[in-house]
Parts: structure tokens; C-alpha cells; sequence
């Protein structure tokens, strides 16, 4: 990865697009006048896009010829090799993840092209992620394929503060407007997490983390995999403990250290009943503790604490029947949270639970095309206590979706993937949402993608039915995004770019303190930029790397949204030496944020240092924010100083 753990990524093939650690080098440039935003925008980008176009396609005469034969499983209803998936995504392996340590998974997200981290202090503190400028309730996240979003938040979300890396082997990051794909919130994208898997080949396999540093914080997993002749099992226990620091910034006077603990167990399993049936399981649980603070800045050090519990279950069974890839799942998620604040008469329990049934079907078509199509039925419901401000609340929906989606080669060289949904909200009718994407191979280790999609956000239980300003009038929001993407490898490195926009009318927002309340935003909100990453092979053995977004994120009164950075860069260099040791360092570096006033810009460094043991054991030093750099990723709240953390990696 490029936070300082990322020998592994630098040197692999991406999918969808270069690795999140391949990047190219940061450049400076001022935010546009307001006068004319648009039309500069869009010249600019215009520009950029024609010159990688033509220049991409020259290199790629005298190029190797390179395969991205990665599968990408979140892109559609099928998996896909990613030189063949004509949208953006981008993966974190295996590999990659054991490279980074057991580091809080928001971390190693913010290094990804098009996505921004803010956190209200240290792990496990209320996490935001956005994804081009649009927040989180915008981006469903998925565990083991499970919707994990808490229908009882304010607007339904996952938040991601009190996950780690720990028994996770794959995330997949999908950008853009799919709700033809998932559905309700899918706006800005999709994340989607899988736990620890069971090794390739028959035989069991044993990991052992551990790891212990600054702020007395200690962590461990232990999994266990097995593969057999007709099944396959793999499940993890996780535990993570931290004292943590202030999460109102401590040079502001805050002296009281948030802590966090937490336990998640996480199982996969499967068995071939016989020779065409299969059935199927995965579990996500996890307990967490945290504390938080009142406010941020000064006198914002009142102790408060919150629990949290979360589960998230699946059973499947696919078969084959009249040339049929079948599969039928019940899935079953719920966010159980109770916060303790001072007045005592505020704690609040908030319950969400989220019930689907669904079936799939996928046919496979002539020359390597496929239709897969199907149906779901959910059910959401919501409970918020009663307090000293208002009484209890609950709500429930039930959401029915019927689906299609193509993917067909159009010639050799120029794939064709076309999504259509159409969904039945039981409180806001019908909705049809679609995609369209292309992959174009113009020449060996060039692709050119291109897409285009509509999504919908329908109204949290929360925005209609909660005990905070609630308003059962609110209308669902309507999106449209649009991709345009090319990536080129040459010998040894590679180049990517990506112009992206996307645009919602009728934003739901929060508004306080008149009318105190969600309200609907007449109007477009627009979020548009670049997204620009490379990678290089200095020698065998060293690599640099880099990444840079652009994002111009505005509201429909074209005011900028809050903590949206124009521009955000990360920069580094990887490699290994002598026998079995690696380092690596990475620079990210954030600029011009508003919230809602200016906030200042800051760049934070990573490194580490690595040992091979054995080929069954690696040790680890890694150190975050090398220099001190003491900044404000929200304004009042903490961030964390010069940190240094032990780790051993172990699988048998």
C-alpha cells in the first residue's frame, strides 16, 4: 500500500485500474475562481483526458503486451477479468492488506484514488468516508456480501471507525452512480469487504497477528482455513484494544484519552451437497466500546462513551438446473447502539435490523458473454428510545427489486456491460435505475473505460420517522454519474487516469437551527473532478509510486461542500534489500478543505520496515505521522501524533 506497507502492490497487477499505490507525483494547483468554475473544469479536463488518449495510445505501439487477468467480483451481477469491466474500480488484495499491518481500514482506504477520510478522533470515533466528494450514506457497504448499512443511523450508513485489517483478505471499491446494481444509497459507490477465505488447495491454514504500539494499543487475530474435497471453512477471532487520545484536539486543552476495544468473528463456509448443489454460509460480529468527546475544540472534553454491536449473517444455496447458474440467499443484518452522555437523561438506544430474501440466475451467452438476472425482496426496520427530548421512535420499509445485467464482447477488442433495476419502494413507488459501460483494448496494455449510470436515494427511517427533526415529506434523492477512464502499461510502470462527474437533484440535508430539521434542497448538487495515479519500477527491486484527485464538490447554491479537499496527493517509494527485508515510505498530502470555513492544509508521512523470519513469519516496524505533523482533519478533533507500532504475521 502506499501508507508505508506496500512492496507487494507496487510491483502487481490492478484491477480496474492501477493499483491504489501506484501513483503519480502531487502538483499544486490553485481552486478556480468561482466565476466561471464550470466552463474551466470543464476545459481542463477535456484537455487531460485527449492528451492521456493520444499519448497512451502511442506508447502503447512499441508496449508489451500485458494481461489484467484480475477478476473483478463487485462491478456487476457477474465477476469479470478487469481489462474487461468498463467501470472503476479498485482493489486492495491479500497481499496488500498483510503489507499494511492491523491499521484501522479507513487508513487504508484514504490512500485510494477519489476517496477522503474525516474521523472525530482516534479508532473508533465517528468515521466519515467519502467517495468523489459525496459522503457516506451514499456508499453501501458489504460484508461477505451482506448490506451492513445501519437502517437505525441518520442517514443509512456504515460507519466504518471501528474496523480494522485484521481477517480481512479482500476490499473492492466500486465508484459511480449503481443502483442499477445494489439498489437504494448506492450513489457515489460501493464497498465491498470479504474476511479471511480458506486457502486455495485442500489442506487447513493457520494465521497469527499480533501487534502492540503507541497509546497502549494491542491487537491479535487468529484464523483458521480448511479446504476439503466437497467444502471449504475459514473463520477469525479479532481483538483490539486502544487507550487511545483526546478526541477534542489536546492542543486545544483536551487532556482526556478516548479509548476503544473491540471483538469481531467473522466465518465463511460451503459444501457441495452433490455434484450441481451447493449451500452455503458467512457471519460478521462484532462488539466495540468507545469513547468519545462533546465537541471538538476547546471545552469540548466531556466524557462519553458508547456501545455498539453488529451482526450480519447469510445463507445461500446455488445449483444448476436448465442451463442455469442459480442462487437463492437469505440474509439478515443488525446495528444494535447505545450511547451514555452526560445528562444521563440523553442515553439513547438506536436498533436497526435489515431482512432480504433473493434469487439469481446467470446464463452463460456465445463468445464469452453473460445475462444474469434476478429479484429480492427486503425489509428495513428502525427503533430509536425514548429520551428527555423526545419519545421513542420506529419505522419500517419493504423494498422489492427486479434486475437484469449484460455483459457481452462486442468484438475482441470492446466489451459492452448494460444494468437494468427496477425497484418497488413500499413508501415512494417505482424506481428504474440503469448502467452502461464499455472497456475498449485499443492496443496491448491499454484499456479505455467509459460509463454512464442513474441511482436513487430514498429517505433514511431516520430523515422520515426520528426523534431528530424528522420529515415524512422528504421525496428520494435521483443521481448521475459519469466515467471516463483510461490506464496504460508499459514494460516497467503503468499510468491511469480518470475524469469522473456526477450530480444529484433534491438533496436531503440537515438544517439547524431554522427549521431544525431534514429538509429537501431544490435543485442539482454537482461533484466533479480527476483522478490521476502511477507506478514505476526504478531498478528490480525499487519502485515509486503516486496518486493525485481533484474534486470540486458544490451544493446546487454552487457553495463548496464541507470537508470536501480540492486536492489530495499521495506520493512514495517501495522496495526490498538484502535478504528478506523491505521498506517503504509515502507522503499523502490534503489541500483546501472548507468546514465551513478554510481549514488548514497538512501532509502526513508513513514508513516502515519489514523482516522476512522464515517463509511462514514477517515482523514489522511501522511508524505513522513520521514527522509530528500536528493538524485537524475536522475541525476541533485530535489526530493522532508520531506513532509507532510492533507487529508479527505469522501463517502455517
Amino acid at each position: 500500500m502506499d501508507n508505508g506497507l506496500s512492496v507487494v502492490v507496487a510491483l502487481s497487477p490492478s484491477a480496474a485500474g492501477p493499483s491504489p499505490f501506484q501513483r503519480q507525483p502531487w502538483h499544486h494547483r490553485d481552486p478556480p475562481d468561482r466565476a466561471g468554475k464550470g466552463d474551466i473544469m470543464n476545459k481542463t479536463l477535456g484537455a487531460v483526458a485527449a492528451t492521456l488518449l493520444t499519448t497512451t495510445s502511442a506508447l502503447a505501439q512499441d508496449a508489451p503486451v500485458f494481461t489484467l487477468n484480475e477478476i473483478i467480483f463487485s462491478a456487476g451481477l457477474t465477476a469479470l477479468e478487469a481489462s474487461r469491466t468498463g467501470v472503476s474500480v479498485q482493489v486492495i488484495d491479500e497481499d496488500d492488506l498483510e503489507a499494511e499491518g492491523d491499521r484501522p481500514l479507513v487508513d487504508v482506504l484514504d490512500r485510494l484514488p477519489g476517496i477522503s477520510i474525516t474521523r472525530n478522533g482516534p479508532l473508533g470515533t465517528q468515521t466519515a468516508l467519502r467517495v468523489r466528494g459525496l459522503n457516506t450514506y451514499y456508499t453501501p457497504v458489504l460484508i461477505n456480501g451482506i448490506d451492513m448499512t445501519d437502517p437505525a443511523s441518520t442517514q443509512t450508513q456504515f460507519d466504518l471507525g471501528s474496523i480494522t485489517t485484521a481477517g480481512i483478505s479482500r476490499i473492492e471499491v466500486l465508484y459511480g452512480s449503481q443502483s442499477a446494481i445494489y439498489g437504494s444509497e448506492a450513489i457515489a459507490g460501493v464497498i465491498n469487504i470479504t474476511t479471511l477465505s480458506p486457502p486455495e488447495e485442500n489442506g487447513t491454514e493457520v494465521t497469527v497477528e499480533l501487534e502492540a504500539g503507541s497509546y497502549e494499543t494491542y491487537s491479535g487475530l487468529i484464523g483458521i482455513g480448511t479446504r476439503f474435497d466437497r467444502g471449504s471453512v475459514a473463520l477469525s477471532y479479532g481483538h483490539v484494544g486502544s487507550e487511545g487520545f483526546s478526541a477534542a484536539d489536546e492542543n486545544q486543552g483536551n487532556t482526556e484519552a478516548d479509548g476503544f476495544e473491540s471483538n469481531t468473528a467473522t466465518l465463511q463456509a460451503e459444501y457441495e451437497l452433490t455434484d450441481s448443489v451447493n449451500v452455503g454460509a458467512s457471519l460478521f460480529y462484532q462488539t466495540a466500546t468507545y469513547e468519545y468527546d462533546a465537541g471538538g475544540g476547546a471545552g469540548g472534553d466531556a466524557g462519553r462513551f458508547a456501545e455498539e454491536e453488529r451482526l450480519g449473517a447469510r445463507l445461500f444455496t446455488t445449483f444448476d438446473a436448465f442451463g442455469i447458474d442459480n442462487e437463492v440467499a437469505l440474509t439478515f443484518s443488525k446495528t444494535d447502539r447505545a450511547q451514555f452522555n452526560v445528562p444521563a437523561s440523553f442515553n439513547t438506544p438506536f436498533i436497526g435490523e435489515r431482512i432480504g430474501l433473493g434469487y439469481q440466475g446467470t446464463i452463460a451467452l456465445r463468445n464469452d458473454g453473460t445475462l444474469t438476472f434476478g429479484a429480492d425482496r427486503t425489509r428495513e426496520e428502525f427503533f430509536v428510545g425514548p429520551s428527555s427530548f423526545s419519545p421513542a421512535s420506529s419505522g419500517d420499509i419493504d423494498l422489492t427489486a427486479v434486475y437484469a445485467d449484460l455483459n457481452i464482447p462486442l468484438t475482441p477488442d470492446l466489451d459492452l456491460g448494460a444494468a437494468l433495476r427496477y425497484d418497488d419502494h413500499s413508501l415512494f413507488g417505482s424506481a428504474v435505475t440503469g448502467r452502461v459501460a464499455l472497456a475498449w483494448r485499443p492496443a496491448a496494455g491499454t484499456v479505455v473505460r467509459v460509463s454512464a449510470a442513474t441511482g436513487f436515494r430514498a429517505p433514511s427511517l431516520n430523515e422520515l420517522f426520528g426523534p431528530f427533526g424528522s420529515n415524512p415529506d422528504l421525496d428520494p434523492e435521483e443521481s448521475r454519474s459519469f466515467d471516463l477512464g483510461v490506464e496504460h502499461n508499459f514494460g516497467r510502470g503503468r499510468v491511469a487516469a480518470t475524469l469522473f462527474y456526477t450530480e444529484i437533484d433534491n438533496l436531503i440535508d440537515y438544517v439547524f437551527p431554522v427549521p431544525n430539521g431534514y429538509v429537501q434542497v431544490p435543485g442539482t448538487s454537482v461533484t466533479r473532478g480527476i483522478e490521476l495515479s502511477g507506478q514505476y519500477e526504478l531498478t528490480d527491486n525499487l519502485s515509486v509510486f503516486g496518486n493525485y484527485t481533484y474534486t470540486d464538490a458544490r451544493a446546487a447554491d454552487d457553495t463548496r461542500l464541507r470537508r470536501v479537499p480540492y486536492h489530495d496527493a499521495t506520493i512514495g517509494i517501495s522496495g526490498t534489500f538484502g535478504t528478506g527485508w523491505s521498506a517503504d515510505f509515502a507522503l499523502q498530502m490534503v489541500n483546501d478543505r472548507v468546514d465551513p470555513a478554510p481549514v488548514e492544509n497538512y501532509a502526513v508521512a508513513n514508513a516502515s520496515i519489514g523482516y522476512r523470519v522464515n517463509e511462514a513469519t514477517d515482523v514489522y516496524l511501522r511508524v505513522e505521522n513520521l514527522f509530528d505533523e500536528q493538524y485537524q482533519a475536522i475541525r476541533g478533533y485530535g489526530t493522532s501524533d508520531r506513532a509507532v507500532y510492533l507487529g508479527l504475521r505469522s501463517r502455517f
